[in-house]
């Protein structure tokens, strides 16, 4: 049992040397697909980050770090070729034959982005599929919010580089099924996210009476005991991911991400001395509530598609609770196996909430320094 300790213990040293200040910054790129309701192109629109493109080719030529209009557009060709040998069309088993018709930038949040204008004429017919590979060597975890237009209807999907396949009425189902897996990815690449689940699971399996953690004997009531504290953090988080998401609510960033930080230092310190031993659904509940903020800030830099917000919104909200889930699994048996262990109550647990609380610290102070 004591490997199982040093393991998470390496973790999360591991965990350390992440520059965790960024774990919510994703490289995405904005691709819009027309496709004729007859005969004709499709048209192909590419927003790519302009900085995505610097880290790629020479397009700062005087290496001042920025970049203008008059280099992106010396470096036209070579920018034209990159997206010509990232995005890849077929139709019927056939490649589309794609060819570059302009160029313009356009300003996102995040910064400027170059836009690469395309026309595909696809020889075969049947389904659109897409094979999307863009920068994918520089980064692997780049991605494409994709949007497909025919008519008056549109259906959205991420390209991570598999193929996306779309029929010919454009009604795809793996949709809603793509946000939900961005859901489950966000949630297992959040460390900060991660950290804050895993100090309110450390003492589920413990109660604290007369100034000590003593085990719980029924192992029913820890699980009550974890599912109440989820609950309430899930219940919390989908409100101001939500309201977020739908640009009813938009805090700034910086201080988001601050505030996730500072609630593991205070949920983490809280298992070394205890202020709140009762309704930690409460605590669960109050920083889902900041939690939730930080999740839609991820969601923001994919995007909601037209037309289908509500359902892209709600999938990556069940992804993320399936991956919360999946780590309530994982850790929850372990944690009820150990509770009768002195050795855990007086010296794992502690230990591990002071080397997160520590490492949360280290973030707050580097967001807020950043």
């Amino acid at each position: 049992m004591m490997r199982i300790f040093r393991s998470i213990a390496a973790s999360l040293l591991l965990l350390a040397l992440v520059p965790m200040a960024h774990a919510h910054n994703v490289s995405v790129s904005h691709l819009d697909i027309e496709a004729p309701a007859g005969d004709g192109p499709v048209r192909v629109e590419l927003d790519v980050a302009v900085r995505d493109l610097a880290l790629t080719l020479p397009v700062d030529r005087d290496r001042d770090e920025r970049v203008t209009w008059g280099e992106l557009l010396d470096a036209r060709e070579a920018i034209e070729r990159l997206v010509q040998g990232g995005v890849v069309l077929s139709s019927g088993g056939k490649v589309c034959d794609l060819s570059p018709t302009g160029l313009a930038t356009r300003q996102y949040d995040d910064g400027a982005y170059a836009t690469v204008q395309l026309e595909a004429h696809c020889p075969g017919g049947g389904a659109l599929q897409l094979d999307y590979n863009l920068l994918r060597d520089r980064d692997p975890q780049h991605r494409a919010l994709v949007t497909l237009r025919r008519g008056d209807r549109a259906t959205a999907a991420i390209a991570r580089g598999k193929p996306v396949v779309f029929d010919v009425n454009l009604e795809r189902s793996s949709g809603w099924v793509d946000y939900l897996r961005e859901g489950v990815h966000h949630i297992l690449i959040g460390y900060d996210h991660l950290a804050f689940l895993l100090s309110l699971l450390l003492p589920a399996a413990l109660l604290r009476e007369r100034g000590d953690w003593q085990p719980v004997r029924d192992w029913r009531r820890s699980v009550g005991h974890v599912l109440g504290i989820v609950t309430a953090f899930t219940a919390a988080h989908s409100i101001t991911l939500s309201l977020a998401a739908l640009g009813w609510v938009t805090p700034a960033s910086k201080w988001v991400e601050a505030a996730i930080a500072a609630s593991v230092v205070l949920a983490a310190l809280n298992n070394v001395r205890p202020l709140i031993t009762r309704r930690l659904w409460l605590v669960g509940f109050a920083f889902g509530l900041i939690h939730g903020f930080g999740f839609a800030g991820a969601l923001g830099e994919l995007g909601l598609p037209d037309g289908a917000r509500l359902s892209a919104l709600l999938g990556f909200n069940v992804g993320v609770e399936l991956g919360q889930i999946a780590v309530v699994a994982a850790a929850l048996p372990v944690l009820v196996a150990v509770r009768d262990k002195r050795w855990y109550a007086k010296a794992v647990m502690p230990l591990l909430s002071l080397a997160i609380a520590a490492l949360a610290a280290f973030w707050l102070w580097e967001r807020l320094a950043g």
